[in-house]
């Protein structure tokens, strides 16, 4: 992990949370062994959740 200073301190928990969620919707028993492949999934999905809430913020 990168010793950069989060700006939010959970944001690593959160993240390693949702990498141990995908890696257990792609079978994957060992979180370690995420490829890239899978990083990049998780990237997307983790851009669409966010447009998804910009745009339902400015929804309302």
């Amino acid at each position: 992990m990168s010793k950069r200073k989060l700006v939010v301190p959970n944001a690593r928990k959160a993240l390693e949370d949702y990498k141990l969620e995908v890696a257990k919707e792609f079978g994957v028993n060992d979180p370690k062994s995420l490829a890239s492949n899978h990083t990049g999934y998780i990237v997307r999905k983790l851009v669409e959740m966010g447009e998804r809430q910009l745009i339902d913020d400015n929804n309302n």
